[in-house]
């Protein structure tokens, strides 16, 4: 397995086949052998399958369109296969973000780009390494939708279940070579930052663009339009060859690129369309003067500029689905009110007048703005931790500076910038309001957004009291945590969960404010628990070793 850098590839993602892929594919046996506890054969087994088709409809926006829901396919499709083009797409991006520039960010790179091959070469087989993980990712989800057939006596043609698994994979591959093409521009993290939000806003504009007519548009540049053409698991669409086709020159020219721009840079830099047309000449030594830039002469402004790249990608990317929504949203409202009215989920979930501006918004907007308002705080917690867990705070630490007004500095500077990016992406929203004559209550609006940064601050607090006990595994705890907590919240009257439990969710506690207003005592707390997190990260960092 070490015999050359495909090979290699394949090897150092074994751990990673064998935890996606059995996890994974033990999830498909799972729902797969439920599916004749659900709907048994029995009188009611009709009444029962028009109840979970009106309760899945209901939620069309994040499952997508609903198809065969009586059969095993299309019972399979709706619980866990309309998802899992995200999830393959999260290891994906992850994996390929990686590819070269984890190697780069190491050093490593260097030394193997000066044995005797191509910078072509190179790329290729790394690439190919993944497509080969990748298949073993896939092996163990197809043995378990076809065992859970055989388990549940259903219908399902192991070539159909294989097909399923293709389309998947595709949709994995599309997301992950585009966080290859983005690690030719910039850091690791950034470019699976880019490419995980370009894969949420997409699969989130796909779903709505099924039920709102002015936005089917969209579906011609949307990768997931192409995914969702092909429904292999479902008797009455089938798979869509010309979709799968797309999705694959999708990949092609994205990984092309990418190869492109990998032989165009230099190793540890970035890929530069305009390259500069003379070379840089030193004639002398001299001394250098101290930096005068503001971002260059402090810790604070240093790591201020640095993030100045990923508050205004983040705030565009978000104020662009944004945008499309509030240019949409009169076409959303006459669609989806008669759709949302007639179901209780959504009365369940707290929106209980969908006819007004606020409550719409509320819904299609700043469900999904907090969640991402939340992720952006985790990837703060991450630049922290990053610091130690790759061993450059030690460097840092030799500087004679105290220990607390380091990390008083980094939490500063992940606060600011969560405050720059909400505080950019909600006055666009408010001019778009402006621009598409959409009345909303100015107060609400500002308390929503001033809520969200509340959010992010108690979220960011709460991974440094973490980071400070464990740099190694704080940001997969915190991002853990924000995920049952938004789940707690969006399912509490579903799933009949206890206030108690429901009381601890910070998504809770933020509410709707753009209906509601905003609880100010409520946010009170929440300011006075990110001070005290905050107060004991600092002292848990002050008392305890560096890690290795």
């Amino acid at each position: 397995m070490l015999l050359n850098i495909f090979l290699k590839t394949v090897r150092d993602y074994r751990r990673q086949i064998l935890i996606w892929g059995g996890g994974l594919g033990l999830i498909m046996l799972s729902y797969g052998a439920a599916y004749s506890s659900v709907f048994g054969e029995g009188p009611n087994r009709a009444k029962l399958i028009e109840d979970y088709r009106k309760t899945i409809d209901s939620f069309s926006i994040l499952t997508g369109k609903v198809y065969d829901i009586d059969t095993f396919g299309g019972y399979i499709n709706v619980k866990i296969g309309s998802v899992m083009p995200v999830l393959l797409g999260i290891w994906a991006l992850l994996v390929g973000s990686a590819l070269v520039r984890s190697e780069e960010e190491r050093g490593s790179l260097d030394l193997l780009a000066s044995t005797p091959r191509t910078r072509v070469s190179l790329l290729w087989q790394k690439e190919a390494g993944l497509l080969v993980a990748l298949v073993g990712i896939l092996i163990p989800i197809w043995l378990g939708l076809t065992l859970a057939a055989i388990i549940s006596k259903a219908t399902l043609s192991p070539f159909d279940a294989a097909l399923a698994c293709l389309n998947w994979g595709l949709a994995a591959l599309v997301f992950g070579a585009l966080a290859l093409l983005f690690s030719q521009l910039t850091s690791r993290k950034i470019a699976a930052s880019w490419a995980g939000g370009l894969m949420a806003g997409t699969y989130l504009l796909n779903n709505l663009s099924q039920s709102v007519e002015s936005l089917k548009w969209t579906g011609y540049i949307n990768p997931f339009y192409y995914i969702s053409l092909s429904q292999p698991l479902a008797i009455s669409v089938g798979p869509n060859w010309g979709g799968m086709v797309v999705l694959a020159l999708i990949i092609v020219l994205e990984v092309g690129v990418a190869v492109w721009m990998f032989q165009q840079r230099d190793l540890n830099g970035y890929f530069e369309l305009f390259k500069r047309s003379s070379a840089v000449v030193v004639t002398k030594a001299r001394k250098l003067p101290e930096p005068t830039a503001p971002w260059l002469s402090n810790n604070f402004g240093f790591g201020l500029r640095a993030t100045w790249t990923g508050i205004v990608v983040w705030a565009l990317s978000i104020s662009a689905y944004t945008l499309l929504m509030l240019a949409s949203f009169n076409d959303i409202k006459g669609s989806m009110v008669d759709l949302l009215g007639n179901t209780d989920i959504y009365k369940q979930l707290g929106f209980t007048n969908l006819t007004s501006n606020e409550n719409l918004l509320s819904l299609f907007i700043f469900l999904f703005l907090v969640l991402l308002v939340a992720a952006y705080a985790v990837i703060q917690v991450a630049s922290w931790t990053s610091e130690e867990n790759e061993g450059r705070l030690e460097l840092v630490l030799s500087v004679p500076q105290p220990r607390w007004r380091l990390l008083l500095t980094y939490f500063g500077v992940a606060v600011v910038s969560t405050a720059l990016m909400i505080g950019l992406t909600g006055a666009i929203f408010a001019l778009s309001c402006l621009i598409f004559n959409i009345s909303v209550n100015a107060a609400n609006a500002f308390g929503a957004f001033f809520g969200l940064w509340v959010v992010g601050l108690i979220i960011e607090a709460i991974g440094y009291i973490l980071a400070a006990f464990g740099p190694g595994w704080a940001v997969a705890v915190t991002g853990g945590l924000v995920i049952v907590s938004y789940l707690t919240d969006l399912l509490d009257q579903v799933l009949k969960i206890p206030e108690a439990l429901v009381k601890l969710s910070v998504f809770r506690e933020y509410g709707k404010p753009l209906v509601n207003g905003l609880d100010w005592l409520v946010i009170l707390v929440m300011l006075t628990l990110s001070v005290v997190f905050v107060s004991g990260a600092v002292f848990r960092f002050q008392q305890r070793d560096i890690e290795k």
